[in-house]
C-alpha cells in the first residue's frame, strides 16, 4: 500500500472499525540514517489510530536493525514486508524476493525480533512460483524465529496481483502453525472477508486494495452505502488529511478521492478531479456532485 496509507487514510480505515492498521512499507536503507524528528515526521501516526504497525522492507541486516531501533517508539507492532511482488523491489533483493533464500530470512526475522520488545509480525506470498509453493515450511520458520504473528498473500510472487488466491495453501499454514495467522486477498466487501476466514480458519483478514475505494470495507452496517454516505465518506478524509497529514499534496488527496468515487452513481465524470490542483477545488468538485 505504498503512496496509499496515509495518516488520514489509517484514520479514516480506523474510524470505520478497522482493527489494526498499517504504514505504507518504508526501505530500512532509507530510513536507517534518518533523524528521530525525521522518523515521527516519516510515519506520522496519531494516537487516534492505535494499534498501528510500522512496516519495513529490506534485505541488509544492518540496516533493518538500525531501522527498528528508530521506529519502535512510535510502532505498537513492526511488520517485515516479503510479500511485495513490484520489479522494482524484487531487483533490490527485497519483498518477495526473499522468498527465494529462507535461511536468510529466517535469520533475519529472529534478529529483528532479538532487537526490539514489540511484536515483529511478516507478511508474505505463499511461494515464488507455483513450481514453488513453500508457504508452509518458510512460516513454520518463521514462527520458531519468534514471529508474533504471519500474514499470508494467497498468491505467489510470479502471479502479483492475477489470478484468484490459493485459499488452501493459507489453511494449511494455519493448520500447521499455533501463532495469528491473518488472510489477505481479493477481498473487497466486508462478506468476502468472513467467507475467507471461513474458507482458512485464519484468525484475521487484512485488506489492502479493497480499501483504497471503501475505507468503510471494515463496518458491518456501511455494506450497502449510497452516494450520500459516500460523499460523507470523502468530506471526512479530506477534513482529517487537512487536520492530521503533514505532507499537504493535493495529488495524494485527489487520488483518494477519484478512488473513493468508484462506486458513486453518477452521470458526471468523476475522473475530472485528477485535473485538480488545490484541496480547496477537490472538496467543492466533491460537495458538487449531483447524487
Amino acid at each position: 500500500m505504498a503512496a496509499v496509507n496515509c495518516t488520514a487514510f489509517r484514520m479514516l480505515c480506523k474510524e470505520n472499525k478497522a482493527g489494526l492498521v498499517y504504514t505504507q512499507m518504508f526501505d530500512a536503507a532509507l530510513v536507517k540514517n534518518k533523524s528521530r524528528r525525521e522518523v515521527k515526521d516519516l510515519l506520522n501516526i496519531t494516537e487516534h489510530e492505535r494499534p498501528v504497525s510500522v512496516q519495513l522492507i529490506g534485505d541488509n541486516e544492518e540496516s533493518i536493525l538500525k531501522s527498528i531501533k528508530l521506529v519502535e517508539e512510535f510502532a505498537d507492532l513492526i511488520d517485515f514486508n516479503v510479500g511485495c511482488s513490484e520489479k522494482e523491489i524484487l531487483a533490490q533483493g527485497y519483498g518477495a524476493f526473499l522468498l527465494s533464500n529462507p535461511s536468510l530470512l529466517e535469520k533475519i526475522v529472529r534478529k529483528m525480533v532479538q532487537a526490539t520488545s514489540k511484536p515483529v509480525t511478516v507478511k508474505m506470498r505463499i511461494g515464488i512460483d507455483a513450481q514453488k509453493i513453500i508457504a508452509v515450511n518458510v512460516a513454520k520458520s518463521l514462527e520458531n524465529a519468534g514471529a508474533a504473528a504471519i500474514c499470508i498473500h494467497g498468491r505467489t510472487a510470479q502471479q502479483k496481483l492475477a489470478k484468484k488466491v490459493n485459499w488452501t495453501i493459507m489453511k494449511q499454514v494455519k493448520e500447521k502453525l499455533t501463532i495469528p495467522i491473518m488472510a489477505n486477498g481479493d477481498v473487497t466487501n466486508y462478506l468476502q472477508g468472513f467467507d475467507l476466514l471461513s474458507r482458512t480458519g485464519c484468525d484475521f483478514v487484512m485488506i489492502g486494495r479493497g480499501a483504497m475505494h471503501c475505507p468503510w470495507i471494515f463496518d458491518p452496517e456501511k455494506a450497502q452505502i449510497v452516494n450520500a454516505e459516500i460523499k460523507k465518506q470523502i468530506l471526512r478524509f479530506i477534513e482529517l488529511y487537512r487536520t492530521y497529514e503533514n505532507r499537504g499534496s493535493s495529488q495524494e488527496v485527489r487520488e483518494h478521492v477519484f478512488w473513493m468515487l468508484k462506486n458513486y452513481v453518477t452521470k458526471q465524470n468523476t475522473r475530472a478531479v485528477l485535473n485538480l490542483r488545490y484541496i480547496e477545488d477537490i472538496e467543492d468538485f466533491v460537495i458538487k456532485l449531483d447524487s
